[in-house]
Protein backbone atom coordinates (compact mmCIF):
# COMPACT_ATOMS: atom_id res chain seq x y z
CA UNK A 1 0.00 0.00 0.00
CA UNK A 2 1.40 3.46 -1.12
CA UNK A 3 1.04 6.90 0.83
CA UNK A 4 3.85 7.93 3.87
CA UNK A 5 3.75 6.75 7.81
CA UNK A 6 5.15 8.96 10.50
CA UNK A 7 4.51 8.37 13.98
CA UNK A 8 4.94 10.34 17.16
CA UNK A 9 5.89 7.99 19.82
CA UNK A 10 4.79 7.98 23.41
CA UNK A 11 5.88 10.89 25.92
CA UNK A 12 8.93 9.27 27.11
CA UNK A 13 8.52 10.00 31.24
CA UNK A 14 7.70 8.54 34.54
CA UNK A 15 4.02 7.33 34.13
CA UNK A 16 4.10 7.43 37.95
CA UNK A 17 4.51 11.34 37.89
CA UNK A 18 1.54 11.34 36.22
CA UNK A 19 -1.93 12.19 38.32
CA UNK A 20 -5.82 12.76 37.59
CA UNK A 21 -7.15 15.38 37.42
CA UNK A 22 -10.35 14.59 34.76
CA UNK A 23 -12.36 11.95 35.24
CA UNK A 24 -13.97 10.75 32.36
CA UNK A 25 -17.68 8.78 31.69
CA UNK A 26 -17.98 7.11 28.42
CA UNK A 27 -14.15 5.69 26.84
CA UNK A 28 -14.81 4.72 23.99
CA UNK A 29 -13.52 5.79 20.40
CA UNK A 30 -14.03 9.87 20.10
CA UNK A 31 -12.68 10.25 23.28
CA UNK A 32 -9.73 8.70 22.77
CA UNK A 33 -9.04 10.58 19.38
CA UNK A 34 -10.44 13.82 20.99
CA UNK A 35 -10.13 14.97 24.25
CA UNK A 36 -7.60 12.63 24.72
CA UNK A 37 -4.93 13.94 22.08
CA UNK A 38 -5.94 17.56 23.00
CA UNK A 39 -4.28 16.44 26.37
CA UNK A 40 -1.59 14.41 24.98
CA UNK A 41 -0.56 17.05 23.23
CA UNK A 42 -0.37 19.38 26.06
CA UNK A 43 1.62 17.30 28.13
CA UNK A 44 4.17 16.54 25.48
CA UNK A 45 4.51 21.13 24.74
CA UNK A 46 4.70 21.51 28.81
CA UNK A 47 5.00 18.49 31.12
CA UNK A 48 5.20 20.28 34.30
CA UNK A 49 1.76 22.27 33.18
CA UNK A 50 -0.18 18.92 32.21
CA UNK A 51 1.31 16.15 33.80
CA UNK A 52 -1.77 16.58 36.91
CA UNK A 53 -4.43 16.63 33.89
CA UNK A 54 -4.08 13.47 32.96
CA UNK A 55 -7.75 11.06 32.91
CA UNK A 56 -9.25 8.44 34.58
CA UNK A 57 -12.01 7.07 32.80
CA UNK A 58 -15.28 5.58 33.83
CA UNK A 59 -17.35 2.71 32.75
CA UNK A 60 -21.20 2.48 33.79
CA UNK A 61 -22.16 -0.44 30.99
CA UNK A 62 -20.92 -4.07 30.81
CA UNK A 63 -19.53 -3.54 27.27
CA UNK A 64 -17.15 -1.14 29.21
CA UNK A 65 -15.26 -4.21 30.81
CA UNK A 66 -14.01 -4.89 27.12
CA UNK A 67 -12.25 -1.37 26.80
CA UNK A 68 -11.05 -1.38 30.48
CA UNK A 69 -9.28 -4.77 29.99
CA UNK A 70 -7.80 -3.85 26.52
CA UNK A 71 -6.51 -1.03 28.15
CA UNK A 72 -5.22 -1.93 30.92
CA UNK A 73 -3.24 -4.97 28.98
CA UNK A 74 -1.44 -1.77 26.98
CA UNK A 75 -0.44 -0.44 30.15
CA UNK A 76 -2.85 2.15 29.78
CA UNK A 77 -1.81 3.35 26.49
CA UNK A 78 -2.73 3.21 22.86
CA UNK A 79 -2.02 4.61 19.61
CA UNK A 80 -4.55 7.27 17.52
CA UNK A 81 -4.03 6.62 13.73
CA UNK A 82 -5.14 9.64 11.67
CA UNK A 83 -5.82 8.42 7.83
CA UNK A 84 -6.05 10.67 4.96
CA UNK A 85 -6.56 10.39 1.03
CA UNK A 86 -8.54 9.94 -1.56
CA UNK A 87 -7.29 6.74 -3.01
CA UNK A 88 -7.95 3.65 -1.02
CA UNK A 89 -4.67 2.43 -2.10
CA UNK A 90 -2.40 5.40 -1.38
CA UNK A 91 -3.84 7.11 2.25
CA UNK A 92 -1.05 8.70 4.38
CA UNK A 93 -1.30 7.38 8.24
CA UNK A 94 -0.09 9.37 11.22
CA UNK A 95 0.62 7.70 14.44
CA UNK A 96 0.58 9.22 17.94
CA UNK A 97 0.59 7.09 20.92
CA UNK A 98 -0.95 8.74 24.26
CA UNK A 99 -0.71 8.10 27.36
CA UNK A 100 -2.69 10.95 29.42
CA UNK A 101 -5.30 8.28 30.02
CA UNK A 102 -3.78 6.34 33.66
CA UNK A 103 -6.46 3.96 34.09
CA UNK A 104 -10.23 2.98 33.92
CA UNK A 105 -12.98 2.50 36.74
CA UNK A 106 -15.87 -0.08 36.35
CA UNK A 107 -18.85 1.60 38.36
CA UNK A 108 -20.23 -1.74 38.50
CA UNK A 109 -17.33 -3.73 39.52
CA UNK A 110 -17.17 -0.78 42.91
CA UNK A 111 -19.65 2.23 42.79
CA UNK A 112 -17.90 3.34 46.37
CA UNK A 113 -14.44 3.20 44.41
CA UNK A 114 -15.78 5.66 41.64
CA UNK A 115 -17.46 7.98 43.99
CA UNK A 116 -14.40 7.94 46.23
CA UNK A 117 -12.18 9.24 42.98
CA UNK A 118 -15.06 12.07 41.91
CA UNK A 119 -15.31 13.54 45.43
CA UNK A 120 -11.25 13.59 45.77
CA UNK A 121 -9.91 17.23 45.95
CA UNK A 122 -7.64 16.36 43.05
CA UNK A 123 -10.80 15.94 40.96
CA UNK A 124 -11.48 19.26 39.05
CA UNK A 125 -13.37 18.20 36.20
CA UNK A 126 -15.70 15.54 35.25
CA UNK A 127 -16.74 14.88 31.42
CA UNK A 128 -19.06 12.75 29.23
CA UNK A 129 -18.82 11.57 26.34
CA UNK A 130 -22.46 9.90 27.12
CA UNK A 131 -24.33 9.92 23.89
CA UNK A 132 -27.83 11.80 23.69
CA UNK A 133 -29.53 9.46 25.39
CA UNK A 134 -27.13 9.40 28.25
CA UNK A 135 -29.49 12.40 29.81
CA UNK A 136 -32.48 10.78 29.21
CA UNK A 137 -31.67 7.83 31.74
CA UNK A 138 -33.71 8.16 35.18
CA UNK A 139 -32.22 7.70 38.30
CA UNK A 140 -32.69 4.35 39.92
CA UNK A 141 -32.66 2.11 43.31
CA UNK A 142 -28.85 2.59 43.03
CA UNK A 143 -28.12 6.00 42.66
CA UNK A 144 -30.83 7.01 45.40
CA UNK A 145 -28.89 4.27 48.11
CA UNK A 146 -25.39 5.49 47.18
CA UNK A 147 -26.73 8.92 47.47
CA UNK A 148 -28.00 8.17 51.07
CA UNK A 149 -24.49 6.57 51.67
CA UNK A 150 -22.94 9.60 50.42
CA UNK A 151 -25.03 11.85 53.09
CA UNK A 152 -24.12 9.03 56.20
CA UNK A 153 -20.39 9.74 55.13
CA UNK A 154 -20.03 5.73 54.37
CA UNK A 155 -18.36 5.89 51.52
CA UNK A 156 -15.36 8.02 52.79
CA UNK A 157 -13.98 5.03 54.26
CA UNK A 158 -11.25 3.61 51.61
CA UNK A 159 -11.97 0.19 53.10
CA UNK A 160 -15.21 0.63 51.47
CA UNK A 161 -15.43 -1.58 48.34
CA UNK A 162 -18.15 -3.77 46.53
CA UNK A 163 -20.22 -5.95 46.77
CA UNK A 164 -19.81 -7.29 50.61
CA UNK A 165 -20.01 -3.95 51.99
CA UNK A 166 -22.57 -1.89 50.06
CA UNK A 167 -25.90 -2.72 48.59
CA UNK A 168 -26.08 -4.64 45.28
CA UNK A 169 -28.07 -2.25 44.19
CA UNK A 170 -25.31 0.36 43.76
CA UNK A 171 -23.80 -1.25 41.26
CA UNK A 172 -26.41 -0.35 38.62
CA UNK A 173 -25.83 3.49 39.37
CA UNK A 174 -26.31 5.63 36.55
CA UNK A 175 -24.07 8.57 35.37
CA UNK A 176 -25.72 11.03 37.19
CA UNK A 177 -26.53 8.97 40.08
CA UNK A 178 -23.07 8.97 40.85
CA UNK A 179 -22.21 12.51 39.77
CA UNK A 180 -24.71 13.64 42.20
CA UNK A 181 -23.07 11.34 44.99
CA UNK A 182 -19.49 12.62 44.39
CA UNK A 183 -21.22 16.24 44.51
CA UNK A 184 -22.99 15.07 47.57
CA UNK A 185 -19.99 13.98 49.65
CA UNK A 186 -17.80 17.00 48.44
CA UNK A 187 -20.99 19.85 49.84
CA UNK A 188 -20.71 17.69 53.17
CA UNK A 189 -17.20 17.94 53.68
CA UNK A 190 -17.19 21.75 52.58
CA UNK A 191 -14.81 20.91 49.63
CA UNK A 192 -14.88 22.70 46.00
CA UNK A 193 -17.25 21.46 43.62
CA UNK A 194 -15.75 19.73 40.17
CA UNK A 195 -16.58 21.31 36.48
CA UNK A 196 -19.22 18.96 34.61
CA UNK A 197 -17.67 19.34 30.85
CA UNK A 198 -19.96 17.56 28.45
CA UNK A 199 -18.57 16.47 25.34
CA UNK A 200 -21.72 15.18 23.49
CA UNK A 201 -22.78 16.59 20.04
CA UNK A 202 -25.79 18.42 21.68
CA UNK A 203 -27.25 21.83 21.21
CA UNK A 204 -25.94 23.75 24.26
CA UNK A 205 -24.66 20.64 26.30
CA UNK A 206 -23.15 22.34 29.24
CA UNK A 207 -26.79 23.47 29.82
CA UNK A 208 -28.36 20.15 29.04
CA UNK A 209 -25.89 18.66 31.46
CA UNK A 210 -26.79 21.78 34.17
CA UNK A 211 -30.46 20.78 33.73
CA UNK A 212 -29.99 17.11 34.06
CA UNK A 213 -27.93 17.25 37.49
CA UNK A 214 -30.32 19.85 39.08
CA UNK A 215 -33.80 17.77 38.02
CA UNK A 216 -32.24 14.92 38.83
CA UNK A 217 -31.08 16.52 42.10
CA UNK A 218 -34.59 18.45 42.91
CA UNK A 219 -35.90 14.74 42.27
CA UNK A 220 -34.12 12.81 45.15
CA UNK A 221 -35.35 13.13 48.35
CA UNK A 222 -31.93 12.45 49.89
CA UNK A 223 -30.71 16.31 48.13
CA UNK A 224 -31.93 19.05 50.36
CA UNK A 225 -32.37 22.62 49.19
CA UNK A 226 -29.05 23.64 49.95
CA UNK A 227 -27.42 20.96 48.10
CA UNK A 228 -29.68 21.93 44.85
CA UNK A 229 -29.01 25.50 45.47
CA UNK A 230 -24.83 24.53 45.61
CA UNK A 231 -25.38 22.24 42.71
CA UNK A 232 -26.57 25.57 40.48
CA UNK A 233 -24.81 28.31 41.83
CA UNK A 234 -21.32 26.96 42.67
CA UNK A 235 -20.97 23.98 40.02
CA UNK A 236 -20.23 25.25 36.83
CA UNK A 237 -21.09 23.42 33.48
CA UNK A 238 -19.13 24.45 30.54
CA UNK A 239 -20.84 24.55 26.60
CA UNK A 240 -17.86 22.49 23.92
CA UNK A 241 -18.21 21.59 20.89
CA UNK A 242 -16.24 18.85 19.45
CA UNK A 243 -15.59 17.50 16.47
CA UNK A 244 -13.00 14.77 14.44
CA UNK A 245 -14.91 11.78 12.89
CA UNK A 246 -13.91 8.74 14.17
CA UNK A 247 -15.15 5.67 13.00
CA UNK A 248 -15.18 2.19 14.60
CA UNK A 249 -11.93 0.37 14.02
CA UNK A 250 -12.46 -2.64 12.03
CA UNK A 251 -9.91 -6.09 11.79
CA UNK A 252 -9.00 -4.69 8.21
CA UNK A 253 -7.53 -1.81 10.42
CA UNK A 254 -5.67 -3.40 12.97
CA UNK A 255 -4.52 -5.75 10.30
CA UNK A 256 -2.99 -2.41 7.82
CA UNK A 257 -1.76 -0.68 11.25
CA UNK A 258 0.02 -3.99 12.24
CA UNK A 259 1.63 -4.20 7.80
CA UNK A 260 1.79 -0.68 7.40
CA UNK A 261 3.77 0.22 10.94
CA UNK A 262 4.78 -2.98 12.88
CA UNK A 263 2.45 -2.09 15.50
CA UNK A 264 0.63 -4.84 16.61
CA UNK A 265 -2.56 -3.28 18.86
CA UNK A 266 -5.93 -4.81 19.48
CA UNK A 267 -7.78 -1.54 19.19
CA UNK A 268 -5.98 1.40 17.68
CA UNK A 269 -8.79 4.46 17.13
CA UNK A 270 -8.64 5.24 14.07
CA UNK A 271 -10.28 8.92 12.80
CA UNK A 272 -9.21 11.53 10.46
CA UNK A 273 -6.48 14.08 11.16
CA UNK A 274 -9.22 16.69 11.24
CA UNK A 275 -9.79 17.93 14.85
CA UNK A 276 -11.67 20.85 16.39
CA UNK A 277 -12.45 21.93 20.31
CA UNK A 278 -14.21 24.72 20.96
CA UNK A 279 -14.97 25.58 25.44
CA UNK A 280 -16.91 27.91 26.85
CA UNK A 281 -14.28 29.20 29.38
CA UNK A 282 -16.32 28.98 32.41
CA UNK A 283 -14.83 26.30 34.75
CA UNK A 284 -15.10 25.95 39.14
CA UNK A 285 -12.09 28.70 40.14
CA UNK A 286 -11.26 28.63 36.59
CA UNK A 287 -9.13 25.42 37.24
CA UNK A 288 -8.64 23.42 33.71
CA UNK A 289 -5.61 22.26 31.30
CA UNK A 290 -4.20 25.23 29.05
CA UNK A 291 -5.53 23.46 26.44
CA UNK A 292 -5.80 26.98 23.97
CA UNK A 293 -2.02 26.33 23.68
CA UNK A 294 -2.43 23.19 21.92
CA UNK A 295 -5.32 24.40 19.19
CA UNK A 296 -8.35 24.40 21.41
CA UNK A 297 -10.43 27.69 20.87
CA UNK A 298 -11.76 28.92 24.53
CA UNK A 299 -14.55 31.21 23.98
CA UNK A 300 -17.40 33.16 26.38
CA UNK A 301 -19.80 31.92 23.86
CA UNK A 302 -19.90 28.38 22.47
CA UNK A 303 -23.41 28.59 21.07
CA UNK A 304 -22.56 29.84 17.68
CA UNK A 305 -19.83 27.20 16.91
CA UNK A 306 -21.78 24.11 17.89
CA UNK A 307 -25.08 25.35 16.03
CA UNK A 308 -23.26 25.48 13.25
CA UNK A 309 -21.13 22.20 13.66
CA UNK A 310 -23.84 20.27 14.78
CA UNK A 311 -26.35 21.24 12.23
CA UNK A 312 -23.46 21.28 8.78
CA UNK A 313 -22.15 18.16 9.94
CA UNK A 314 -24.23 15.97 12.10
CA UNK A 315 -27.41 16.65 11.10
CA UNK A 316 -25.71 16.34 7.40
CA UNK A 317 -24.08 12.87 7.98
CA UNK A 318 -27.87 11.67 9.38
CA UNK A 319 -29.70 12.96 6.42
CA UNK A 320 -26.97 11.59 4.37
CA UNK A 321 -26.68 7.63 5.80
CA UNK A 322 -30.48 6.75 4.92
CA UNK A 323 -30.81 7.40 1.43
CA UNK A 324 -27.02 6.23 0.96
CA UNK A 325 -27.82 2.80 2.72
CA UNK A 326 -31.01 2.53 0.54
CA UNK A 327 -28.93 3.66 -2.92
CA UNK A 328 -26.19 0.53 -1.93
CA UNK A 329 -23.90 1.64 -0.60
CA UNK A 330 -21.67 1.16 2.43
CA UNK A 331 -19.30 4.01 3.32
CA UNK A 332 -19.75 7.64 3.89
CA UNK A 333 -17.10 8.94 0.89
CA UNK A 334 -18.97 6.54 -1.45
CA UNK A 335 -21.92 8.69 -0.59
CA UNK A 336 -20.09 11.94 -0.84
CA UNK A 337 -18.54 11.15 -4.15
CA UNK A 338 -22.09 9.46 -5.47
CA UNK A 339 -23.53 12.54 -8.21
CA UNK A 340 -27.37 12.59 -6.66
CA UNK A 341 -26.27 12.01 -3.37
CA UNK A 342 -23.44 14.62 -3.28
CA UNK A 343 -25.86 17.27 -4.64
CA UNK A 344 -28.78 16.18 -2.25
CA UNK A 345 -26.44 16.95 0.54
CA UNK A 346 -25.70 20.30 -0.98
CA UNK A 347 -28.93 21.14 -0.88
CA UNK A 348 -29.62 20.04 2.67
CA UNK A 349 -26.85 22.07 3.74
CA UNK A 350 -27.04 25.22 1.76
CA UNK A 351 -31.07 25.45 0.79
CA UNK A 352 -32.57 24.26 3.70
CA UNK A 353 -29.66 24.06 6.92
CA UNK A 354 -28.22 27.60 6.14
CA UNK A 355 -31.04 29.51 5.91
CA UNK A 356 -31.83 28.41 9.59
CA UNK A 357 -28.54 29.18 10.59
CA UNK A 358 -28.69 32.99 8.81
CA UNK A 359 -31.91 33.12 11.21
CA UNK A 360 -30.90 32.41 14.19
CA UNK A 361 -30.28 35.29 16.59
CA UNK A 362 -27.33 32.91 18.35
CA UNK A 363 -25.02 32.63 15.40
CA UNK A 364 -22.64 35.14 14.85
CA UNK A 365 -22.33 36.67 11.88
CA UNK A 366 -18.76 36.00 10.86
CA UNK A 367 -19.93 32.89 11.21
CA UNK A 368 -22.99 33.02 9.25
CA UNK A 369 -20.29 34.35 6.56
CA UNK A 370 -18.05 31.05 6.64
CA UNK A 371 -21.22 29.06 6.34
CA UNK A 372 -20.43 28.29 2.50
CA UNK A 373 -16.79 27.42 3.10
CA UNK A 374 -17.64 25.56 6.21
CA UNK A 375 -19.97 23.42 3.73
CA UNK A 376 -17.38 22.80 1.86
CA UNK A 377 -15.00 21.64 4.31
CA UNK A 378 -17.26 19.24 5.91
CA UNK A 379 -17.80 17.74 2.20
CA UNK A 380 -14.37 17.11 1.53
CA UNK A 381 -13.77 15.45 5.35
CA UNK A 382 -16.82 12.88 4.08
CA UNK A 383 -14.73 12.01 0.95
CA UNK A 384 -12.13 11.02 2.53
CA UNK A 385 -11.48 7.24 1.47
CA UNK A 386 -8.91 6.56 4.87
CA UNK A 387 -11.48 7.13 7.25
CA UNK A 388 -13.74 4.50 5.87
CA UNK A 389 -16.42 5.70 7.86
CA UNK A 390 -19.70 2.87 7.93
CA UNK A 391 -23.03 4.29 7.01
CA UNK A 392 -24.44 1.93 9.47
CA UNK A 393 -22.34 3.40 12.12
CA UNK A 394 -24.15 6.65 11.50
CA UNK A 395 -27.04 5.18 11.56
CA UNK A 396 -27.10 4.26 14.96
CA UNK A 397 -29.25 5.65 17.47
CA UNK A 398 -31.34 7.71 14.64
CA UNK A 399 -34.18 8.60 17.05
CA UNK A 400 -32.19 10.42 19.37
CA UNK A 401 -29.81 12.47 16.73
CA UNK A 402 -33.05 13.40 15.18
CA UNK A 403 -34.82 14.34 18.51
CA UNK A 404 -31.83 16.32 19.39
CA UNK A 405 -30.34 17.71 16.51
CA UNK A 406 -32.41 17.26 13.60
CA UNK A 407 -35.93 17.62 14.46
CA UNK A 408 -35.70 21.75 15.49
CA UNK A 409 -33.60 22.16 12.09
CA UNK A 410 -37.11 21.19 10.71
CA UNK A 411 -39.17 23.41 12.37
CA UNK A 412 -37.35 26.99 11.88
CA UNK A 413 -37.25 26.00 8.09
CA UNK A 414 -40.80 25.42 8.20
CA UNK A 415 -40.89 29.22 9.88
CA UNK A 416 -39.07 30.25 7.47
CA UNK A 417 -41.87 29.44 4.55
CA UNK A 418 -39.47 26.64 3.25
CA UNK A 419 -40.60 23.44 1.89
CA UNK A 420 -38.53 20.88 3.61
CA UNK A 421 -38.73 18.52 0.95
CA UNK A 422 -34.78 17.22 1.72
CA UNK A 423 -35.59 16.57 5.25
CA UNK A 424 -38.36 15.19 3.68
CA UNK A 425 -36.69 12.61 2.43
CA UNK A 426 -34.22 12.13 5.35
CA UNK A 427 -37.41 11.18 7.41
CA UNK A 428 -38.86 8.68 4.56
CA UNK A 429 -35.57 7.07 4.10
CA UNK A 430 -35.33 6.63 8.01
CA UNK A 431 -38.76 4.81 7.91
CA UNK A 432 -37.81 2.49 5.00
CA UNK A 433 -34.45 1.85 6.54
CA UNK A 434 -36.58 0.51 9.77
CA UNK A 435 -39.13 -1.05 7.94
CA UNK A 436 -36.19 -3.05 5.89
CA UNK A 437 -34.58 -3.91 9.50
CA UNK A 438 -37.35 -4.96 11.19
CA UNK A 439 -38.31 -7.20 7.64
CA UNK A 440 -35.31 -8.57 7.53
CA UNK A 441 -35.32 -9.34 11.39
CA UNK A 442 -32.02 -7.23 11.94
CA UNK A 443 -31.62 -5.57 15.54
CA UNK A 444 -32.17 -1.90 14.72
CA UNK A 445 -29.34 -0.07 16.75
CA UNK A 446 -31.34 2.69 18.34
CA UNK A 447 -31.72 2.83 21.83
CA UNK A 448 -35.22 3.89 21.15
CA UNK A 449 -35.45 0.56 18.78
CA UNK A 450 -38.47 -0.63 20.81
CA UNK A 451 -40.17 2.32 19.86
CA UNK A 452 -39.29 3.33 16.36
CA UNK A 453 -39.83 -0.60 14.99
CA UNK A 454 -43.10 -0.80 16.33
CA UNK A 455 -44.85 0.75 13.68
CA UNK A 456 -43.54 -1.41 10.82
CA UNK A 457 -44.03 -4.96 12.99
CA UNK A 458 -47.07 -7.54 13.04
CA UNK A 459 -50.19 -5.10 13.98
CA UNK A 460 -48.10 -1.74 13.51
CA UNK A 461 -50.07 0.92 10.97
CA UNK A 462 -46.46 1.75 9.60
CA UNK A 463 -45.33 5.38 8.59
CA UNK A 464 -48.41 6.92 10.28
CA UNK A 465 -47.75 5.28 13.47
CA UNK A 466 -43.92 6.03 13.33
CA UNK A 467 -44.84 9.96 12.11
CA UNK A 468 -47.19 9.93 15.44
CA UNK A 469 -44.24 9.35 17.85
CA UNK A 470 -44.56 12.65 19.54
CA UNK A 471 -41.62 11.81 21.72
CA UNK A 472 -39.51 11.70 18.34
CA UNK A 473 -41.27 14.65 16.65
CA UNK A 474 -43.04 16.69 19.06
CA UNK A 475 -45.29 19.57 17.21
CA UNK A 476 -44.12 17.53 13.95
CA UNK A 477 -46.24 15.10 14.41
CA UNK A 478 -49.36 17.20 14.66
CA UNK A 479 -48.31 19.12 10.94
CA UNK A 480 -50.42 18.14 8.15
CA UNK A 481 -47.89 19.74 5.74
CA UNK A 482 -44.93 17.81 7.18
CA UNK A 483 -46.67 14.99 7.12
CA UNK A 484 -47.92 14.53 4.04
CA UNK A 485 -44.46 15.68 2.19
CA UNK A 486 -42.69 12.74 4.34
CA UNK A 487 -45.53 10.38 2.85
CA UNK A 488 -45.12 11.77 -0.24
CA UNK A 489 -41.71 11.01 -0.32
CA UNK A 490 -42.29 7.79 1.32
CA UNK A 491 -44.45 6.28 -1.51
CA UNK A 492 -41.84 7.47 -3.96
CA UNK A 493 -39.22 5.27 -2.39
CA UNK A 494 -41.86 2.47 -2.42
CA UNK A 495 -42.91 2.58 -5.86
CA UNK A 496 -40.02 4.28 -7.71
CA UNK A 497 -36.84 3.58 -6.07
CA UNK A 498 -34.34 5.75 -3.82
CA UNK A 499 -32.71 7.19 -6.93
CA UNK A 500 -35.88 8.32 -8.16
CA UNK A 501 -36.60 9.77 -5.00
CA UNK A 502 -33.22 11.59 -5.34
CA UNK A 503 -34.34 13.27 -8.84
CA UNK A 504 -37.56 14.46 -7.05
CA UNK A 505 -35.90 16.58 -4.22
CA UNK A 506 -33.49 18.02 -7.17
CA UNK A 507 -36.23 18.52 -9.29
CA UNK A 508 -34.51 16.74 -12.51
CA UNK A 509 -37.59 15.05 -13.04
CA UNK A 510 -40.06 16.45 -15.13
CA UNK A 511 -43.48 15.29 -13.29
CA UNK A 512 -44.81 12.75 -10.78
CA UNK A 513 -46.29 9.90 -11.41
CA UNK A 514 -49.78 9.19 -11.48
CA UNK A 515 -49.60 7.09 -8.33
CA UNK A 516 -48.71 9.41 -6.16
CA UNK A 517 -50.21 12.83 -7.53
CA UNK A 518 -52.59 12.58 -4.31
CA UNK A 519 -49.76 13.45 -2.29
CA UNK A 520 -49.01 16.73 -3.27
CA UNK A 521 -48.06 19.53 -0.38
CA UNK A 522 -50.27 21.79 0.83
CA UNK A 523 -47.28 24.66 0.34
CA UNK A 524 -47.25 23.52 -3.49
CA UNK A 525 -47.74 26.93 -5.30
CA UNK A 526 -49.93 25.32 -8.11
CA UNK A 527 -52.33 24.01 -5.51
CA UNK A 528 -53.11 27.08 -3.99
CA UNK A 529 -53.36 28.78 -7.15
CA UNK A 530 -56.12 26.39 -8.40
CA UNK A 531 -59.45 27.81 -8.48
CA UNK A 532 -62.39 25.33 -7.92
CA UNK A 533 -65.38 25.64 -10.62
CA UNK A 534 -68.41 24.64 -11.56
CA UNK A 535 -68.89 20.96 -11.42
CA UNK A 536 -65.17 20.02 -10.91
CA UNK A 537 -64.69 17.15 -8.95
CA UNK A 538 -63.18 17.49 -5.44
CA UNK A 539 -61.53 15.04 -3.21
CA UNK A 540 -61.00 15.63 0.46
CA UNK A 541 -57.67 13.97 1.74
CA UNK A 542 -57.43 14.00 5.53
CA UNK A 543 -55.68 11.96 8.13
CA UNK A 544 -58.72 10.51 10.21
CA UNK A 545 -56.93 10.85 13.24
CA UNK A 546 -56.15 14.62 12.79
CA UNK A 547 -59.77 15.28 11.79
CA UNK A 548 -60.63 17.24 14.84
CA UNK A 549 -58.10 19.56 14.76
CA UNK A 550 -57.02 19.95 11.04
CA UNK A 551 -58.72 21.80 7.98
CA UNK A 552 -59.22 18.65 5.34
CA UNK A 553 -57.36 19.19 2.23
CA UNK A 554 -58.74 19.66 -0.93
CA UNK A 555 -57.67 18.32 -4.26
CA UNK A 556 -58.91 19.13 -8.10
CA UNK A 557 -59.22 16.04 -10.24
CA UNK A 558 -56.93 17.09 -12.82
CA UNK A 559 -54.46 17.20 -9.84
CA UNK A 560 -54.93 13.84 -8.69
CA UNK A 561 -54.74 12.55 -12.24
CA UNK A 562 -51.15 13.20 -12.45
CA UNK A 563 -51.53 16.96 -15.01
CA UNK A 564 -49.50 19.85 -14.76
CA UNK A 565 -45.97 20.75 -14.51
CA UNK A 566 -43.62 19.02 -11.50
CA UNK A 567 -44.45 19.78 -7.67
CA UNK A 568 -40.83 19.97 -7.17
CA UNK A 569 -40.28 22.41 -9.91
CA UNK A 570 -42.77 24.74 -9.14
CA UNK A 571 -41.75 24.68 -5.10
CA UNK A 572 -38.45 24.84 -5.53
Amino acid sequence: MAGTVTRTEAVACDRGALSTGIVHFGVGGFHRSHQQAYTDDLLRQDFDAAKDWCYTGVGVLEWDAKMRDYLKNNDWRYPIVAREGTDVDAMDMHVQEVVTLRDMLLSFEDPAAVVRLLAAPSTKIVSLTITEYGYRVPLNEGDHKLLELANQGVLDDPELSMPESIDAACAKATVFGLILAALAARHRLGRRPFTVMSCDNLPHNGEVAKKRVISAARDAPECDDALCAWLEEEVRYPSTMVDRITPATSPQDIADLKERTGIDDAWPVMCEPYKHWVIEDDFVDGQRPAWERVGALLVPDVRPHELMKVRLLNVTHSAMCYPAILAGLTHVHEACLHSKIRAYLELVMLEEIAPTLRANPEMDKSLCDRIPSYARSVLERFENVAVKDQLDRIAMDGSEKFRVQGSGVIREGIALGLPMDAFALYVAAWAHFIRREVDAGVEVKDMGAQGVTAPFRPGGTGLPAFLDMVDIFGDLAMNLTWRQNVTRMFDTITEHGMEFALDVVLGTVSAFPDSIRSDLRLDNPARRETQLAGDEAVVTVVNPARLASLDPIMYTSEMLMGEGPSVNANAR
